[in-house]
């Protein structure tokens, strides 16, 4: 049995793919941090509380992949999802240069989204446990 592929999973593995593309986000923002008329960006979360709430009624449960530039190709594959990618709107001050960038800010969020990270990693490493002990296979 690959109990990989149940809705839950899914939802957990789509979740630490956000969180990993957010990170690339707020990482180019701070390395944006300098660069004049720079707006920092981030990416919008999918509500994945609602996700959970129709796992039940939808066992082939997929994030929507967001096109973010009409050159890029639809479909249904199994490659990299792409979430949308959005300007934030103000920040707590302006450089002269344009810049909207806070380092203190940017570097905030970025230890929040890698202790998320790291919960929905370790929630994902019991369960798999959990299923291992319950068949029988402790070790694998």
């Amino acid at each position: 049995m690959n109990y990989t592929n149940l809705p839950l999973f899914n939802i957990m593995k789509n979740k630490m793919e956000y969180l990993s593309q957010r990170q690339g986000v707020l990482a180019q923002n701070v390395a944006n941090a300098d660069t004049p008329d720079y707006k920092a960006r981030d990416i919008t979360e999918p509500d994945f509380k609602a996700m959970t709430k129709n796992v039940s009624r939808n066992a082939s449960l997929q994030l929507p992949v967001a096109v973010t530039d009409s050159k890029h190709i639809t479909g249904s594959g199994h490659g990299k999802k792409i979430f949308a990618i959005e300007r934030k709107d103000s920040t707590y001050e302006r450089n002269p240069n344009g810049n909207n960038v806070v380092l203190e800010q940017e570097m905030m969020q970025i230890s929040q989204n890698q202790a998320e990270y790291q919960k929905v990693l370790s929630l994902y490493r019991k369960s798999v446990e959990l299923f291992k002990t319950a068949l029988g296979r402790p070790n694998g």
